[in-house]
Protein backbone atom coordinates (compact mmCIF):
# COMPACT_ATOMS: atom_id res chain seq x y z
CA UNK A 1 0.00 0.00 0.00
CA UNK A 2 1.24 3.10 -1.17
CA UNK A 3 2.27 6.02 1.68
CA UNK A 4 1.05 9.38 1.41
CA UNK A 5 4.00 12.34 0.90
CA UNK A 6 3.59 16.51 1.62
CA UNK A 7 5.31 19.20 0.45
CA UNK A 8 4.86 23.20 0.94
CA UNK A 9 3.15 24.68 -1.92
CA UNK A 10 2.84 28.44 -2.36
CA UNK A 11 -0.36 29.57 -3.68
CA UNK A 12 -0.38 33.24 -5.01
CA UNK A 13 -4.36 33.16 -5.91
CA UNK A 14 -4.89 32.84 -1.91
CA UNK A 15 -3.93 36.35 -1.66
CA UNK A 16 -2.89 39.80 -2.79
CA UNK A 17 -0.32 40.63 -5.69
CA UNK A 18 3.35 39.61 -4.17
CA UNK A 19 2.20 37.43 -1.41
CA UNK A 20 0.52 34.27 -0.89
CA UNK A 21 -0.50 31.65 1.40
CA UNK A 22 1.97 28.46 2.00
CA UNK A 23 -0.66 25.21 1.99
CA UNK A 24 0.26 21.42 2.26
CA UNK A 25 -0.20 19.62 -1.00
CA UNK A 26 -0.53 16.34 -0.23
CA UNK A 27 -0.44 13.28 -2.59
CA UNK A 28 -1.81 9.67 -2.25
CA UNK A 29 -2.18 7.58 -4.90
CA UNK A 30 -1.70 10.03 -7.65
CA UNK A 31 -4.43 12.17 -6.03
CA UNK A 32 -3.67 15.89 -4.57
CA UNK A 33 -5.19 17.71 -1.91
CA UNK A 34 -4.28 21.42 -0.59
CA UNK A 35 -4.65 22.74 3.09
CA UNK A 36 -3.33 26.02 3.89
CA UNK A 37 -1.56 26.48 6.77
CA UNK A 38 -2.88 29.92 7.30
CA UNK A 39 0.74 31.40 6.94
CA UNK A 40 1.21 34.25 4.74
CA UNK A 41 4.61 35.13 3.10
CA UNK A 42 6.11 37.21 0.21
CA UNK A 43 7.54 35.86 -3.45
CA UNK A 44 10.62 36.66 -2.24
CA UNK A 45 10.43 34.73 0.70
CA UNK A 46 9.08 31.73 -1.09
CA UNK A 47 12.07 31.91 -3.73
CA UNK A 48 14.49 32.24 -0.91
CA UNK A 49 12.94 28.81 0.98
CA UNK A 50 12.75 27.13 -2.35
CA UNK A 51 16.27 28.20 -2.78
CA UNK A 52 17.23 26.93 0.43
CA UNK A 53 14.59 23.82 0.49
CA UNK A 54 17.43 20.96 1.09
CA UNK A 55 19.11 22.87 3.94
CA UNK A 56 19.70 26.50 5.95
CA UNK A 57 22.68 27.92 4.48
CA UNK A 58 25.36 29.05 7.37
CA UNK A 59 26.53 32.19 5.14
CA UNK A 60 22.74 33.30 5.87
CA UNK A 61 22.89 36.19 8.86
CA UNK A 62 19.77 37.96 8.02
CA UNK A 63 17.36 37.13 11.29
CA UNK A 64 14.20 36.77 9.54
CA UNK A 65 14.88 34.41 6.95
CA UNK A 66 16.95 31.75 9.39
CA UNK A 67 13.33 32.01 11.81
CA UNK A 68 11.27 31.58 8.36
CA UNK A 69 13.48 28.46 7.17
CA UNK A 70 13.34 27.09 10.30
CA UNK A 71 9.21 28.31 10.87
CA UNK A 72 8.47 25.95 7.54
CA UNK A 73 11.12 23.29 7.45
CA UNK A 74 13.08 23.35 10.38
CA UNK A 75 12.36 20.99 13.29
CA UNK A 76 10.79 23.80 15.55
CA UNK A 77 10.84 27.50 15.63
CA UNK A 78 9.77 29.75 18.72
CA UNK A 79 6.51 31.40 17.59
CA UNK A 80 7.00 35.26 17.73
CA UNK A 81 3.74 36.34 19.31
CA UNK A 82 3.61 33.85 22.37
CA UNK A 83 7.11 32.77 22.90
CA UNK A 84 5.85 29.38 22.60
CA UNK A 85 8.46 26.50 20.61
CA UNK A 86 6.11 25.09 17.77
CA UNK A 87 6.65 22.41 15.01
CA UNK A 88 7.55 23.37 11.75
CA UNK A 89 4.77 23.21 9.03
CA UNK A 90 6.24 20.02 6.93
CA UNK A 91 7.27 17.86 10.13
CA UNK A 92 3.63 18.44 12.04
CA UNK A 93 2.48 17.22 8.57
CA UNK A 94 5.07 14.30 8.48
CA UNK A 95 4.05 13.37 11.85
CA UNK A 96 0.40 13.41 11.28
CA UNK A 97 1.31 10.94 8.43
CA UNK A 98 3.15 8.58 10.07
CA UNK A 99 0.63 8.54 12.97
CA UNK A 100 -2.00 7.81 10.66
CA UNK A 101 -0.38 5.50 8.83
CA UNK A 102 -2.40 2.96 7.03
CA UNK A 103 -6.13 4.31 8.26
CA UNK A 104 -4.76 7.77 6.04
CA UNK A 105 -7.51 9.94 4.33
CA UNK A 106 -7.47 12.88 3.18
CA UNK A 107 -10.46 13.84 6.06
CA UNK A 108 -8.24 12.20 8.63
CA UNK A 109 -5.34 14.71 7.79
CA UNK A 110 -7.71 17.70 7.80
CA UNK A 111 -9.38 16.66 11.34
CA UNK A 112 -5.57 15.49 12.47
CA UNK A 113 -3.75 18.78 10.89
CA UNK A 114 -6.89 21.56 11.82
CA UNK A 115 -6.50 19.99 16.06
CA UNK A 116 -2.65 19.96 15.82
CA UNK A 117 -0.75 21.01 19.25
CA UNK A 118 -5.11 21.36 20.66
CA UNK A 119 -5.74 19.46 23.84
CA UNK A 120 -8.89 17.81 22.43
CA UNK A 121 -11.64 18.67 25.49
CA UNK A 122 -12.75 15.24 27.22
CA UNK A 123 -16.07 14.91 28.71
CA UNK A 124 -16.09 15.92 32.53
CA UNK A 125 -17.10 12.48 33.15
CA UNK A 126 -13.29 11.74 31.95
CA UNK A 127 -11.70 14.41 34.14
CA UNK A 128 -14.03 15.25 36.65
CA UNK A 129 -14.56 12.80 39.60
CA UNK A 130 -18.03 14.50 41.11
CA UNK A 131 -19.30 14.21 37.23
CA UNK A 132 -17.88 10.57 36.99
CA UNK A 133 -20.02 9.69 40.33
CA UNK A 134 -23.32 11.89 38.58
CA UNK A 135 -22.51 9.37 35.45
CA UNK A 136 -22.38 6.82 37.65
CA UNK A 137 -25.04 7.53 39.57
CA UNK A 138 -27.30 7.43 36.40
CA UNK A 139 -26.09 3.97 35.37
CA UNK A 140 -27.13 2.10 38.17
CA UNK A 141 -30.77 3.79 37.97
CA UNK A 142 -31.21 2.80 34.61
CA UNK A 143 -30.05 -0.84 35.73
CA UNK A 144 -32.71 -0.68 38.24
CA UNK A 145 -30.16 -0.53 41.15
CA UNK A 146 -31.54 2.41 42.70
CA UNK A 147 -29.91 1.87 46.83
CA UNK A 148 -26.42 2.25 44.72
CA UNK A 149 -27.45 4.87 42.51
CA UNK A 150 -28.51 7.12 45.66
CA UNK A 151 -25.22 6.25 47.57
CA UNK A 152 -23.13 7.61 44.46
CA UNK A 153 -25.57 10.58 43.92
CA UNK A 154 -24.92 11.52 47.90
CA UNK A 155 -21.80 10.66 47.74
CA UNK A 156 -21.45 13.63 44.53
CA UNK A 157 -23.26 15.99 46.56
CA UNK A 158 -21.08 15.50 49.34
CA UNK A 159 -17.58 16.35 47.73
CA UNK A 160 -19.36 19.21 46.01
CA UNK A 161 -20.17 20.88 49.07
CA UNK A 162 -16.92 20.08 50.63
CA UNK A 163 -15.05 21.80 47.93
CA UNK A 164 -17.26 24.61 47.97
CA UNK A 165 -16.01 25.46 51.44
CA UNK A 166 -12.29 25.16 50.31
CA UNK A 167 -10.90 28.89 51.13
CA UNK A 168 -8.73 30.86 48.43
CA UNK A 169 -5.99 28.89 49.97
CA UNK A 170 -7.53 25.42 50.41
CA UNK A 171 -8.23 25.74 46.84
CA UNK A 172 -4.37 26.63 45.65
CA UNK A 173 -3.36 23.82 47.95
CA UNK A 174 -5.61 20.73 47.14
CA UNK A 175 -6.81 21.71 43.97
CA UNK A 176 -4.28 23.73 42.82
CA UNK A 177 -6.08 27.03 41.73
CA UNK A 178 -3.99 30.57 42.30
CA UNK A 179 -5.35 32.58 44.62
CA UNK A 180 -7.30 35.34 42.83
CA UNK A 181 -5.10 38.97 42.81
CA UNK A 182 -8.44 40.99 43.65
CA UNK A 183 -10.12 40.36 46.28
CA UNK A 184 -13.71 41.10 44.43
CA UNK A 185 -12.94 38.81 41.53
CA UNK A 186 -15.66 35.74 41.13
CA UNK A 187 -14.09 32.54 42.15
CA UNK A 188 -15.47 29.83 39.05
CA UNK A 189 -16.92 26.76 40.33
CA UNK A 190 -13.87 24.40 41.36
CA UNK A 191 -13.53 20.85 39.83
CA UNK A 192 -12.37 18.11 41.53
CA UNK A 193 -9.65 16.26 39.29
CA UNK A 194 -8.45 12.04 39.63
CA UNK A 195 -5.25 13.92 40.47
CA UNK A 196 -6.49 15.88 43.30
CA UNK A 197 -7.56 12.87 44.96
CA UNK A 198 -4.35 12.31 47.18
CA UNK A 199 -4.60 10.91 50.78
CA UNK A 200 -3.90 14.40 52.34
CA UNK A 201 -7.35 15.44 50.25
CA UNK A 202 -9.63 12.04 51.65
CA UNK A 203 -7.45 12.47 54.96
CA UNK A 204 -9.03 16.45 54.75
CA UNK A 205 -12.61 15.02 53.70
CA UNK A 206 -12.85 12.61 56.78
CA UNK A 207 -12.43 15.41 59.30
CA UNK A 208 -14.77 17.82 57.19
CA UNK A 209 -17.60 14.78 57.11
CA UNK A 210 -17.21 14.58 61.31
CA UNK A 211 -17.75 18.42 61.93
CA UNK A 212 -20.12 19.23 58.64
CA UNK A 213 -21.09 15.79 57.01
CA UNK A 214 -24.75 16.01 57.75
CA UNK A 215 -25.77 19.28 55.18
CA UNK A 216 -28.52 21.58 56.86
CA UNK A 217 -32.17 21.02 56.51
CA UNK A 218 -32.94 24.74 56.50
CA UNK A 219 -30.63 28.30 56.06
CA UNK A 220 -31.29 28.48 59.37
CA UNK A 221 -29.84 25.34 60.79
CA UNK A 222 -25.92 24.67 60.70
CA UNK A 223 -24.22 21.43 59.09
CA UNK A 224 -23.65 18.93 61.61
CA UNK A 225 -21.05 15.66 62.04
CA UNK A 226 -22.06 12.63 60.42
CA UNK A 227 -20.56 9.00 61.37
CA UNK A 228 -17.53 7.46 60.15
CA UNK A 229 -20.02 4.91 58.79
CA UNK A 230 -21.53 7.62 56.82
CA UNK A 231 -17.78 8.41 55.85
CA UNK A 232 -17.21 4.83 54.81
CA UNK A 233 -20.06 4.00 53.01
CA UNK A 234 -19.50 7.29 50.56
CA UNK A 235 -15.61 6.51 50.14
CA UNK A 236 -16.86 3.43 48.85
CA UNK A 237 -18.55 4.26 45.94
CA UNK A 238 -15.64 6.88 45.21
CA UNK A 239 -13.26 4.41 45.06
CA UNK A 240 -15.71 2.63 42.89
CA UNK A 241 -14.99 5.03 40.33
CA UNK A 242 -11.60 5.38 40.64
CA UNK A 243 -10.96 1.51 40.16
CA UNK A 244 -13.09 2.47 36.96
CA UNK A 245 -10.88 5.10 36.19
CA UNK A 246 -7.53 3.32 36.16
CA UNK A 247 -9.19 0.48 34.35
CA UNK A 248 -10.35 2.84 31.47
CA UNK A 249 -6.58 4.57 31.46
CA UNK A 250 -8.11 7.62 32.56
CA UNK A 251 -6.06 8.09 36.09
CA UNK A 252 -2.33 5.98 36.85
CA UNK A 253 -2.28 3.25 38.91
CA UNK A 254 0.38 4.83 40.67
CA UNK A 255 -1.34 7.44 42.09
CA UNK A 256 -3.71 5.60 43.50
CA UNK A 257 -4.88 7.08 46.91
CA UNK A 258 -5.89 4.01 49.09
CA UNK A 259 -4.55 1.45 50.95
CA UNK A 260 -2.16 0.51 53.46
CA UNK A 261 0.39 4.01 53.75
CA UNK A 262 -1.79 5.47 51.99
CA UNK A 263 -5.56 6.01 52.86
CA UNK A 264 -7.49 3.60 54.37
CA UNK A 265 -11.36 3.90 54.40
CA UNK A 266 -12.86 3.77 58.10
CA UNK A 267 -15.74 1.14 58.85
CA UNK A 268 -18.21 1.69 61.09
CA UNK A 269 -18.12 1.17 64.98
CA UNK A 270 -19.20 -2.57 64.98
CA UNK A 271 -22.75 -2.16 67.14
CA UNK A 272 -24.02 -4.90 68.47
CA UNK A 273 -27.42 -5.53 66.82
CA UNK A 274 -28.95 -8.33 67.75
CA UNK A 275 -31.46 -8.44 70.28
CA UNK A 276 -31.61 -10.66 73.69
CA UNK A 277 -33.63 -13.67 73.89
CA UNK A 278 -35.98 -11.85 76.54
CA UNK A 279 -36.31 -8.89 74.26
CA UNK A 280 -37.50 -11.28 71.11
CA UNK A 281 -39.89 -12.93 73.51
CA UNK A 282 -41.69 -10.04 74.82
CA UNK A 283 -41.58 -8.93 71.03
CA UNK A 284 -43.50 -12.23 69.99
CA UNK A 285 -45.80 -11.70 72.74
CA UNK A 286 -46.76 -8.18 72.47
CA UNK A 287 -50.50 -7.80 71.07
CA UNK A 288 -50.72 -4.47 68.91
CA UNK A 289 -54.20 -3.26 68.35
CA UNK A 290 -56.09 -5.37 65.36
CA UNK A 291 -56.37 -3.71 61.94
CA UNK A 292 -53.61 -0.66 63.01
CA UNK A 293 -50.51 0.78 61.33
CA UNK A 294 -48.99 -0.52 64.53
CA UNK A 295 -49.68 -4.18 63.82
CA UNK A 296 -48.43 -4.30 60.45
CA UNK A 297 -45.38 -3.06 61.57
CA UNK A 298 -44.88 -5.21 64.57
CA UNK A 299 -46.03 -8.79 62.09
CA UNK A 300 -43.32 -7.42 59.43
CA UNK A 301 -40.71 -7.58 61.94
CA UNK A 302 -41.80 -10.97 63.23
CA UNK A 303 -42.11 -11.81 59.33
CA UNK A 304 -38.23 -11.14 58.89
CA UNK A 305 -37.61 -12.34 62.11
CA UNK A 306 -39.52 -15.61 61.38
CA UNK A 307 -37.96 -15.74 57.42
CA UNK A 308 -34.23 -16.07 57.66
CA UNK A 309 -33.91 -12.53 58.89
CA UNK A 310 -35.21 -11.30 55.52
CA UNK A 311 -35.12 -7.51 54.69
CA UNK A 312 -38.02 -5.06 54.02
CA UNK A 313 -37.08 -4.88 50.73
CA UNK A 314 -36.89 -9.06 50.45
CA UNK A 315 -40.37 -8.90 51.84
CA UNK A 316 -42.60 -5.96 49.94
CA UNK A 317 -40.84 -7.68 46.75
CA UNK A 318 -42.00 -11.14 47.38
CA UNK A 319 -44.29 -12.45 44.81
CA UNK A 320 -46.78 -15.49 45.01
CA UNK A 321 -44.66 -17.62 42.97
CA UNK A 322 -42.35 -17.98 45.93
CA UNK A 323 -44.60 -19.22 48.63
CA UNK A 324 -45.15 -22.84 48.58
CA UNK A 325 -48.32 -23.07 51.26
CA UNK A 326 -48.48 -26.72 50.65
CA UNK A 327 -44.73 -27.40 51.75
CA UNK A 328 -44.42 -24.51 54.05
CA UNK A 329 -42.17 -22.47 52.67
CA UNK A 330 -41.26 -19.79 50.88
CA UNK A 331 -38.03 -19.35 48.24
CA UNK A 332 -36.37 -16.33 47.63
CA UNK A 333 -32.91 -14.55 46.36
CA UNK A 334 -31.76 -11.50 48.58
CA UNK A 335 -32.37 -8.29 46.01
CA UNK A 336 -29.19 -7.13 47.33
CA UNK A 337 -27.10 -9.59 45.10
CA UNK A 338 -29.98 -9.99 42.68
CA UNK A 339 -28.40 -8.00 40.16
CA UNK A 340 -24.64 -8.29 40.88
CA UNK A 341 -22.62 -10.31 38.53
CA UNK A 342 -19.77 -10.91 40.42
CA UNK A 343 -22.34 -13.17 42.89
CA UNK A 344 -23.77 -16.17 42.91
CA UNK A 345 -27.87 -15.71 43.30
CA UNK A 346 -28.07 -17.68 45.99
CA UNK A 347 -31.97 -18.95 46.78
CA UNK A 348 -32.88 -18.55 50.70
CA UNK A 349 -35.28 -20.98 51.64
CA UNK A 350 -37.83 -20.27 54.56
CA UNK A 351 -39.68 -22.61 56.54
CA UNK A 352 -43.13 -20.79 57.47
CA UNK A 353 -44.41 -21.10 60.57
CA UNK A 354 -48.16 -20.80 62.32
CA UNK A 355 -47.15 -17.02 62.90
CA UNK A 356 -46.03 -16.26 59.69
CA UNK A 357 -49.00 -18.21 57.57
CA UNK A 358 -51.37 -15.87 60.03
CA UNK A 359 -49.11 -12.55 58.80
CA UNK A 360 -49.61 -13.79 55.15
CA UNK A 361 -53.56 -14.60 55.80
CA UNK A 362 -53.90 -11.37 57.83
CA UNK A 363 -52.43 -8.63 55.22
CA UNK A 364 -51.42 -10.90 51.99
CA UNK A 365 -53.33 -9.76 48.72
CA UNK A 366 -56.42 -11.34 47.82
CA UNK A 367 -55.64 -11.97 43.92
CA UNK A 368 -52.66 -14.47 44.16
CA UNK A 369 -51.48 -14.66 40.23
CA UNK A 370 -47.62 -16.09 40.06
CA UNK A 371 -46.15 -12.16 39.16
CA UNK A 372 -48.46 -10.33 42.35
CA UNK A 373 -46.82 -9.04 45.21
CA UNK A 374 -47.60 -10.96 48.32
CA UNK A 375 -48.05 -7.94 50.09
CA UNK A 376 -49.81 -4.69 49.47
CA UNK A 377 -47.58 -2.09 48.80
CA UNK A 378 -45.99 -2.17 45.08
CA UNK A 379 -47.50 -3.14 41.61
CA UNK A 380 -46.20 -4.27 38.80
CA UNK A 381 -46.80 -0.99 37.22
CA UNK A 382 -44.31 0.95 39.66
CA UNK A 383 -41.25 2.01 38.20
CA UNK A 384 -37.92 0.98 40.49
CA UNK A 385 -37.44 4.50 41.59
CA UNK A 386 -41.47 4.55 42.34
CA UNK A 387 -40.87 0.74 44.76
CA UNK A 388 -37.78 2.04 45.89
CA UNK A 389 -39.67 4.75 47.72
CA UNK A 390 -42.42 3.23 49.05
CA UNK A 391 -40.03 0.75 50.45
CA UNK A 392 -38.22 3.23 52.20
CA UNK A 393 -41.63 4.20 53.47
CA UNK A 394 -42.75 1.39 54.71
CA UNK A 395 -39.19 0.72 56.25
CA UNK A 396 -39.77 4.32 57.89
CA UNK A 397 -42.84 3.36 59.59
CA UNK A 398 -41.95 -0.22 60.63
CA UNK A 399 -39.14 1.33 62.33
CA UNK A 400 -41.33 4.45 64.23
CA UNK A 401 -43.57 1.78 65.37
CA UNK A 402 -41.19 -0.57 66.47
CA UNK A 403 -39.36 2.07 68.20
CA UNK A 404 -42.78 3.07 70.55
CA UNK A 405 -43.71 -0.36 70.97
CA UNK A 406 -39.47 -1.58 72.14
CA UNK A 407 -40.28 1.73 74.99
CA UNK A 408 -43.73 0.67 76.04
CA UNK A 409 -42.10 -2.71 76.85
CA UNK A 410 -38.54 -1.85 78.14
CA UNK A 411 -36.70 -2.99 75.52
CA UNK A 412 -33.40 -0.76 75.04
CA UNK A 413 -32.08 -1.49 72.52
CA UNK A 414 -32.75 -0.47 68.74
CA UNK A 415 -35.42 -2.69 67.57
CA UNK A 416 -35.42 -1.77 63.98
CA UNK A 417 -35.42 -3.93 61.24
CA UNK A 418 -32.14 -4.65 60.60
CA UNK A 419 -32.26 -6.02 64.09
CA UNK A 420 -34.77 -8.61 63.42
CA UNK A 421 -32.25 -9.91 60.71
CA UNK A 422 -29.39 -10.02 63.47
CA UNK A 423 -31.57 -11.20 66.15
CA UNK A 424 -32.42 -14.43 63.99
CA UNK A 425 -28.62 -14.96 63.15
CA UNK A 426 -27.73 -14.80 66.66
CA UNK A 427 -30.95 -17.03 67.83
CA UNK A 428 -28.94 -19.54 65.86
CA UNK A 429 -25.53 -19.12 66.61
CA UNK A 430 -26.74 -19.75 70.32
CA UNK A 431 -28.46 -23.04 69.64
CA UNK A 432 -25.02 -23.68 68.14
CA UNK A 433 -26.05 -23.79 64.25
CA UNK A 434 -23.04 -24.60 62.41
CA UNK A 435 -21.98 -21.27 60.71
CA UNK A 436 -22.29 -22.58 57.37
CA UNK A 437 -25.85 -23.15 58.26
CA UNK A 438 -26.26 -19.50 59.19
CA UNK A 439 -24.71 -18.53 56.25
CA UNK A 440 -27.07 -20.31 54.03
CA UNK A 441 -29.86 -19.01 56.10
CA UNK A 442 -28.55 -15.80 55.30
CA UNK A 443 -28.15 -15.99 51.93
CA UNK A 444 -24.11 -14.58 52.09
CA UNK A 445 -22.34 -16.69 49.29
CA UNK A 446 -18.82 -17.09 51.49
CA UNK A 447 -18.30 -17.80 55.18
CA UNK A 448 -16.11 -14.80 55.98
CA UNK A 449 -19.22 -12.08 55.55
CA UNK A 450 -21.42 -13.91 58.37
CA UNK A 451 -18.41 -14.18 60.13
CA UNK A 452 -18.56 -10.38 60.06
CA UNK A 453 -21.85 -10.74 61.25
CA UNK A 454 -21.03 -12.40 64.43
CA UNK A 455 -18.45 -9.40 65.33
CA UNK A 456 -22.37 -7.78 66.09
CA UNK A 457 -23.48 -10.72 68.35
CA UNK A 458 -22.49 -11.46 72.07
CA UNK A 459 -18.30 -11.12 72.35
CA UNK A 460 -18.05 -14.32 74.38
CA UNK A 461 -20.20 -16.26 72.80
CA UNK A 462 -18.96 -14.94 68.81
CA UNK A 463 -15.39 -16.51 70.71
CA UNK A 464 -16.78 -19.60 71.77
CA UNK A 465 -18.37 -20.25 68.50
CA UNK A 466 -15.52 -19.37 66.26
CA UNK A 467 -12.96 -21.46 68.83
CA UNK A 468 -14.41 -24.52 67.77
CA UNK A 469 -14.11 -24.31 63.61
Amino acid sequence: MSKATVNLFFDKRASKEGEGVIKWLVCLDRKQRLFSTGRKITLAEWQFLQDSKGRLDNRIKDESKIRLWHEMYGESFRDALTGKTETSYLRRAQTIIGQLDGRFTFDAFADAIANYGKEIEKPAVQTDLIAALLAKAKNMSNAGRIGNAINYELAAKSLRRFVDSFTDGERKEFLNIPIPRKSNQPRPVATLQYSHLTPDFLTTYEQWMQHYGKAPQSKLKAATGASLTTVGIYLRHVRAVVNDAIESGLMSRDTYPFGRNRYVIPAGANVKKALPKADIEKLKAYQPVAGTTEQRSHDLWLFSYFCNGANLTDICRLTWSRVNIKEGKLTFIRQKTARSKKQSQTPIVAHLRPETFAIIERWGTSERRANSYVFPFLTIEMTDQQKKQVIHQVVKMTNKWMGKIAEQLGIEGDVNTYSARHSFATSLLKSKAPLAFISKSLGHTNLKTTESYLGSFDDEEAKQFLNAL
